[in-house]
């Protein structure tokens, strides 16, 4: 009994001796050393910044047209109402900028695109001279197509739902060919119309600073008087054009400015 109170003893004497080295130890070199890991870096998507792109697509749309008589034999040549659908491709580039508040994205952009939407229609005329003189045909390509319009949207992080509404314009050709020059010459006119614009799109930022885009636009323009002249500029015929085109396009942008934003932790 004695010779395990005297190994108890010796333990406990032991075990004191050691704290006390340690603790002197701590004294000498200090607590130990708190080791931290690296910062860590937050990045917090958005949509503000600057941005230009391209696009192709196609568009679709239709003129109606209301003639009035031809200059020469005034009453006696009048085009009847006549519309022509067109339709082709189209491709071009845009510019813009986005300001994002919370979930919602402010903008504005402008576009323009090169196109080849066209189409042609038998042009018939009111006329003494029906059975002298059959329809003639008329022909119309639109060449150009823009616009100018606010954005409004709700960003998902990467994904951004927005519509948009603004000004368009368009520039187009014209020509009328009778199978009879003889008693009606070949007619040609141009013009830049303007009119509005609505439309709505979807875009995902696929990398921190592209994004794809998918845009429907629909655009009404003005009815416009245009003139037609024919080669020799010697006989003209007037009418009354009015348009409307539906556009789809698919884009793609590149953003600078503001994006993304990093928060270190």
């Amino acid at each position: 009994m004695k010779k395990l109170i005297f190994a108890s003893v010796g333990l406990i004497a032991v075990a004191a001796a050691l704290r006390t080295a340690a603790a002197a130890e701590a004294d000498v070199y200090g607590p130990p050393p708190v080791v931290y890991g690296p910062p860590v870096t937050v990045v917090i998507f958005t949509w503000t910044g600057f941005y230009f792109g391209g696009h192709v697509g196609g568009g679709w749309g239709r003129k109606d047209e209301n003639g009035t008589p031809y200059g020469f034999f005034a009453d006696t040549i009048t085009p009847a109402p006549t519309s022509v659908d067109v339709s082709g491709w189209l491709g071009g580039g845009q510019i813009g900028a986005n300001y994002q508040v919370g979930s919602f994205v402010f903008g504005a952009e402008a576009d323009a695109s090169g196109a080849n939407l066209t189409g042609s229609s038998s042009c018939a005329s009111t006329s003494l001279l029906n059975g002298a003189l059959p329809p003639a045909n008329c022909k119309v390509k639109v060449e150009g197509v823009g616009t100018i319009a606010a954005r409004l949207g709700v960003a998902f992080d990467r994904v951004l739902l927005y519509g948009k509404g603004g000004g368009a314009w368009a520039t187009d050709k014209y020509s009328l060919t009778s199978p009879n020059a003889t008693l009606l010459p070949t007619f040609n006119g141009s013009e830049t119309k303007w009119g509005w614009m609505v439309g709505a799109g979807v875009e995902y930022a696929f990398y921190d600073n592209w994004s794809a885009k998918i845009e429907y636009n629909y655009m009404g323009f003005r009815t416009s008087n245009l003139q037609f002249t024919d080669a020799t500029g010697s006989f003209f015929l007037n009418s009354n054009i009015q348009q409307q085109l539906h556009v789809v396009k698919a884009g793609i942008n590149y953003r600078w400015g503001w994006a993304p934003v990093g928060v270190r932790y």
